[in-house]
């Protein structure tokens, strides 16, 4: 199932890469989340796709680092923001050799991480945060695994790019056991509220 989540964002990458960097909908979420941050901040982007978030992340004056489990993504998010700078890793193995943070974004990463995995990403995040660091969350409101957005065909072939569903409660539950406090739900546009994303923000207490 992992393989074929890879596969979907490689066969997917440019595509993605034409629609979003244009598409600015985040822009004021990620206006909102840096103005949390010191002036400055380093920010990794957790799960960075072909780096169009990156991109914004630096042009709100964030110093960016992007990991990405697709190579495909990263050539692409190498290619078309140099400015920031990119790595193939799979952020369930996030280790310090980036440094630390002021801030993780993790936007529509943490939908493919199943329960069960949940509180060791955490932890991984966790190390790498400065003390008072922050960390963004944009899922899918819910539980359990939503079909209609992991069953998906891409150039004739049918794949499952499972994404779990996560609700307020249960982020909470979890992210107190690794030393996160609740700060408040960070901005979204209506219309990604209306398709059921949640953007919630927690601070390494």
């Amino acid at each position: 199932m992992e393989n074929e989540i890879k596969l979907f964002y490689d066969l997917t990458a440019e595509k993605t890469a034409d629609e979003w960097y244009k598409e600015e909908i985040l822009t004021p979420t990620i206006q909102d989340f840096v103005s949390l941050l010191p002036k400055n901040p380093r920010v990794l982007d957790l799960g960075c796709g072909p780096g169009h978030e990156s991109m914004r992340l630096n042009r709100a004056g964030a110093e960016v680092v992007g990991i990405d489990f697709s190579e495909e993504c990263v050539a692409i998010a190498r290619n078309r923001c140099p400015q920031c700078k990119f790595e193939v890793q799979d952020f369930r193995s996030l280790d310090g050799r980036y440094g630390k943070f002021d801030g993780v974004f993790a936007c529509a990463s943490l939908i493919h991480i199943e329960p069960k995995e949940l509180i060791g990403v955490l932890s991984n995040i966790e190390r790498v945060l400065t003390n008072c660091g922050y960390i963004a969350v944009l899922i899918v409101e819910g539980e359990g695994i939503s079909e209609k957005m992991s069953l998906l065909e891409v150039e004739g072939r049918k794949l499952n790019r499972t994404v779990y569903l996560y609700n307020l409660d249960t982020l909470i539950s979890v992210t107190e056991k690794v030393g996160f406090d609740y700060v408040r739900e960070g901005y979204l546009d209506e219309k990604l509220i209306e398709d059921g994303w949640r953007n919630f923000i927690f601070r390494l207490g």
